[in-house]
This record gives structure tokens, sequence and C-alpha cells, in this order.
């Protein structure tokens, strides 16, 4: 999920198309970087939890949509366990929690998957704003040192992405 080019160069009041290929790069890697300090998947996917046994599990992909299946392979053979085998507990905590009311037998070296949906159809507008603040600091300020003095990133950007960060807890 992208903040479009409009919104960010009609936020930083640019009108013309020159830069318009370095915003679109700023704008990627100003995501990344939010993404990566708060630990949000911001686009919608698939992902992938792998399991060592089918013990109660946190989901760590936040926003948490849907748990797809949970399959195991036992030499070359994938099964997928019945739904009415696992659920995930929303209520117990800030992270789901995938809890398993039955499970197979397996053999060691057993690989167990779970199939999580998780990501953001429409991003909040406070990760839109730190994606348009983040890129126009870079934008307005491209070098670590300029004969100018430089303003820092704006405290509201480090606020937005402390409160958005991730936080699981102990178990």
């Amino acid at each position: 999920m992208s903040v479009p080019l409009s919104t960010i160069k009609s936020a930083l009041k640019i009108e013309y198309a020159d830069d318009d290929l370095e915003l679109i790069r700023l704008r990627d890697a100003a995501a990344k970087l939010i993404e990566r300090e708060t630990g949000l998947v911001m686009d919608p996917q698939d992902k992938t939890l792998y399991l060592a046994s089918f013990t109660d599990t946190v989901v760590p992909f936040v926003p948490y949509s849907s748990l797809k299946n949970v399959k195991y392979t036992t030499n070359g053979v994938e099964t997928a366990i019945s739904v009415a085998d696992y659920w995930v507990d929303l209520s117990d905590g800030p992270m789901p929690v995938l809890r398993f009311l039955s499970a197979p037998a397996i053999d060691p070296g057993t690989n167990i998957t779970a199939t999580v949906a998780c990501g953001y159809q429409v991003l909040p507008n406070e990760i839109v704003h730190a994606i348009i603040a983040l890129t126009g600091a870079w934008y307005n300020n491209p070098e670590a040192f300029q004969p100018i003095g430089l303003s820092a990133v704006p405290m509201s950007l480090n606020y937005i992405i402390e409160s958005f960060r991730v936080r699981s807890f102990i178990r």
C-alpha cells in the first residue's frame, strides 16, 4: 500500500514533474524504514509462520487479517490440519495467538507452517503523514551536511513511529 505520488506532491507543494522519480524513491525508502521501525506490515499479503510444534503461538504480523491454513509436511507429504483443531484467540493481549485444540502426532523433522493474511488495506492517516514528513525531510535535506543549518526530522515523526511500534508480550 503506497502513498500516491500526487498526495506527496500536493503536501510538499511540488507542481513540476522533474523530481517524480526521486520522490518515488524517497517515498518507498520512507515506507520501508517506517515498516522496519514499527514492525507493521504495510501492504496486504500472505506471510508464512513457521512453528516448531503444535503449541500456542503468537502471530507476529500486524495488522492481522486472518489465518488461512495450518499445514505440516512429513516425509514429503503435505497435510492440512482441520480448522476444527485450531483457532485464533484475539482476546489475549495485543497480538493474536494461534491455539491448538488437538494436534496430530508428528515425526521428528516435521515442518509446520501457518499461512497468515496481514497488512493494511488502507494505510492509517498517521502513517501516511509520517511517510510524507520523512519524504519531505529527505527531499529538502538530501545530504547529511550542508553549508546552511539543517533541521532535524520533525519530532512528530518520531512520535508517530513510536505510537505504531508493534509490542508483544512475554508469555
